[in-house]
């Protein structure tokens, strides 16, 4: 890793207390137990979204008070969105639309407290969707043949999950977890033009190094070496989900944001959720004030609280 060194310019607010910003110069083992099946049911809600998004503020003066704090083979379960979408349309003409076969999701139990989704949707092939989660939304890209799977961490014991497949139909559905005690979250989100990547640094590790989780080397959910990271994002937004077994300690947490043109001389805005043994705090917004143009090369580098040694080494 290249050296750091400080950079005067830079003023960041997050949860506990400010933290000290840096500049880089161009800038995981426990076991995983498999989660039980998650036991679904089926609820549509409005077509607005609002109550499950939480904006960052545009300026944050002060932050809420934190007390610093195996792969699924088969579905179990499946909805017919058949509502989302018509069958039939009108005969104009002598000619009628062909019928379109409706979205279909599947949910099946993930390592570290989470759920694999699949979703195959014929007529969206190529198309974007939403799906929102305890005030995060995560953008998915239907493939070409209109199918799209991956996985999402769980923020709360019976998450719900909407999807949003566009045309104003929202379609509800919610699981039941096991074993969100025995993990430990950070959820960042963030425009995507703010260049902000979340780091997971264990065991020591430096950036690039063995044991750096992010974007660039996320692992798998199954992991045997410790953390994770799962990633989400389009061109307005970017989530990133820190994961890791409660039992594991030695963790340093950081947020780097880089220095470019789009972002120098401006604030950076961002918003963090921590969920602490399988309990969620309250949406943290982070500001961080980026170097000006003449300076704008490298990263700016956020130490961000570490998960609570006392819980992460509890039992």
């Amino acid at each position: 890793m290249k050296p750091l060194h400080k950079v005067l310019m830079v003023g960041t607010t997050f949860v506990l207390a400010a933290a000290t910003g840096h500049v880089m110069q161009n800038s995981a083992n426990s076991g995983l137990q498999e989660a039980q099946a998650p036991q679904v049911t089926r609820e549509h809600s409005s077509p607005a979204l609002d109550a499950l998004h939480s904006e960052a503020p545009a300026q944050a003066t002060t932050a809420p008070d934190l007390a610093v704090p195996p792969m699924m083979r088969t579905p179990l379960f499946e909805t017919d969105l058949a509502a989302a979408l018509p069958t039939d349309a009108p005969d104009i003409g002598g000619f009628v639309k062909p019928a379109c076969a409706a979205p279909q999701i599947a949910l099946a139990p993930a390592p570290l407290a989470s759920v694999q989704m699949t979703v195959t949707a014929p007529c969206l092939a190529g198309q974007e969707a939403k799906i929102a989660h305890a005030g995060l939304t995560f953008p998915i890209f239907l493939s070409p043949e209109g199918e799209w799977t991956g996985i999402l961490p769980a923020m709360s014991p019976k998450p719900q999950f909407s999807f949003d497949f566009g045309g104003g139909e929202i379609t509800s559905l919610v699981a039941e977890i096991s074993g969100l005690e025995n993990v430990n979250r950070i959820a960042l989100s963030a425009p995507a033009q703010a260049g902000v990547s979340l780091h997971g640094l264990e065991y020591g590790a430096g950036y690039d190094g063995a044991g750096d989780v992010s974007a660039l080397a996320p692992r798998t959910a199954d992991t045997p070496l410790g953390g994770w990271m799962a990633v989400f994002g389009d061109a307005e937004t970017m989530v990133q989900i820190y994961s890791a077994p409660a039992n594991m300690s030695d963790i340093r947490l950081e947020m780097l944001a880089e220095a470019v043109p789009e972002t120098c001389g401006q604030d950076v805005h961002a918003q963090a959720i921590r969920l602490l043994r399988g309990v969620a705090e309250a949406p943290a917004p982070i500001t961080v004030a980026m170097p000006g143009c003449e300076d704008a090369f490298g990263a700016v580098v956020m130490p961000l609280p570490d998960f609570p040694l006392s819980l992460a080494s509890a039992r």
